[in-house]
């Protein structure tokens, strides 16, 4: 399965919304190791999500609650058994009836998804899930209902 993640893992990685939230991330990312899933990493480009990730390393330094975590998703990023990048290059334009309908700041989540021919984007934002709601070209799940049923086989 290609997941893109938007930035709730960060926060939550960094213990920015609870310490359950945050062992929820990190048991996440244990899962995600061992399933054989694909992370879809956005391009670079206007958005934080790969400043988010050198973020996530950087509090790794200080920070020994997020260590290993940080540990998990560096290496899940890197792995090209674990993770699929988007290159700007190969970036899909989205419709403009789409692009209409979402926030403009996660507008490169559509595209990664869509580009890396994903199965699910995973996110806590409640105006991205309603605005792909309508359209079926795109699994929308929330964190935590994706959470309970992860990993499917489990």
């Amino acid at each position: 399965m290609l997941i893109v993640l938007n930035e709730w893992i960060f926060h939550d990685t960094w213990g920015e919304n609870g310490v359950e939230k945050q062992e929820q991330a990190e048991l996440f990312l244990r899962a995600f190791r061992e399933s054989g899933d694909l992370l879809v990493i956005p391009p670079p480009g206007e958005h934080r999500w790969r400043d988010k990730v050198y973020e996530l390393q950087e509090r790794a330094n200080w920070d020994p609650r997020i260590r290993s975590a940080s540990r998990l998703f560096r290496s899940l990023i890197r792995s090209d058994e674990s993770s699929v990048e988007v290159l700007t290059e190969n970036t899909v334009v989205l419709p403009t009836e789409l692009a209409a309908k979402l926030p403009p700041e996660d507008i490169y989540l559509v595209e990664a998804y869509l580009s890396a021919g994903a199965d699910t984007l995973v996110t806590t934002d409640l105006d991205l899930h309603g605005a792909l709601a309508d359209f079926a070209v795109v699994e929308c799940l929330l964190r935590d209902d994706f959470l309970a049923g992860y990993p499917p086989d489990a």
